[in-house]
């Protein structure tokens, strides 16, 4: 959903976690009342309005700031970690729901999705990113790294907004800061665990990660074989015989792959290292989308990890 000036010019994006009740940055709040810039200031008073784009007869409706709910962040020389809770009575149209809200844990490099409305697109677009680690200028931060040289990078117009994880089907943060260097696609967020430390209210909406996958079905030998013929064809692994690629996978792994000079061989000496290890799926699939994210040999391996390697229903992970 959007956060708007009372004039009705965006300022960027919020998640409503509850009936009535809507997270977002509280910079994101000061600019849309207008209070000066750089400065922690006290809570505003003013209103500012909500909606939700390109949902009929999403009608516009006021929010204000919930009174113990408001943590200037770091680059507004606060000491909190840029979240303010707004307090609305305005009902969200058909089409729109509650955001489904829950922990975001240890930054493993998952990829997340984020929804943002930045300057010259209103209507909001998509950006992809990687959660690559904690840091940044405030401690509870978490560094996300964009995905793809064609993606929209996550900027000004994001803060608020929420990081979606497509794995646990849940929001797990929300854009606080984006670094300035337009050939630079990294940003931060505040995750949810460290937005209810704050304000203990937003508690009960946090859900525990529904997980739609469960432990992963390895694959047979001769599905082994196709996997590494598929990935021979990528040219940035046929290049080296995918020695870049063993490279990027986790030391673990890395090191019992065996070693062989024929291509074919070491590459399936490669994936069968992956199909032992119980982190293996998901640090093979990390380790291609980080070689290469664009070409389509690249994607016709990832796809077929999801044919040949399936998860299946239950507990765990992937």
């Amino acid at each position: 959903m959007r956060v708007l000036s009372a004039r009705g010019v965006v300022q960027g994006a919020g998640i409503l976690v509850m009936p009535g009740v809507v997270l977002t940055c509280a910079h994101v709040v000061a600019s849309a009342v207008g209070q000066e810039q750089g400065r922690p200031g006290a809570v505003p008073t003013g209103a500012v309005l909500v909606d939700v784009p390109g949902c009929p007869g999403g009608a516009v409706g006021e929010a204000g700031v919930v009174p113990d709910a408001w943590f200037p962040g770091p680059l507004a020389g606060g000491a909190g970690g840029d979240l303010a809770v707004l307090h609305t009575a305005w009902a969200p149209p058909d089409g729109a729901a509650v955001a489904r809200s829950g922990p975001c844990g240890e930054p493993d490099r998952r990829e997340v999705q984020v929804y943002g409305f930045p300057a010259g697109v209103p209507e909001g677009l998509w950006s992809r990113a990687r959660l690559v680690g904690r840091g940044g200028p405030h401690r509870d931060w978490i560094q996300l790294e964009g995905i793809g040289a064609a993606g929209a990078r996550i900027s000004r117009g994001f803060s608020g907004a929420g990081v979606w994880d497509p794995v646990a089907r849940q929001i797990v943060g929300m854009i606080t800061a984006a670094y300035t260097d337009p050939q630079t696609k990294a940003a931060w967020m505040l995750p949810l665990e460290a937005a209810a430390r704050m304000w203990p209210g937003l508690t009960a909406a946090l859900e525990p990660p529904l997980l739609p996958r469960g432990p992963s079905s390895p694959p047979s030998d001769r599905d082994q074989f196709a996997l590494a013929d598929a990935l021979l064809n990528v040219p940035l692994i046929e290049d080296d015989d995918g020695a870049t690629l063993r490279g990027l996978l986790p030391p673990r792994i890395r090191r019992a792959v065996r070693t062989h000079t024929r291509p074919r061989l070491q590459l399936f000496f490669l994936v069968q290292a992956c199909v032992q290890h119980p982190d293996g799926r998901r640090a093979l699939i990390e380790s291609v989308r980080l070689l290469d994210d664009e070409s389509r040999p690249a994607r016709v391996v990832l796809e077929l990890v999801e044919k040949l390697w399936p998860t299946v229903p239950g507990g765990g992970s992937t």
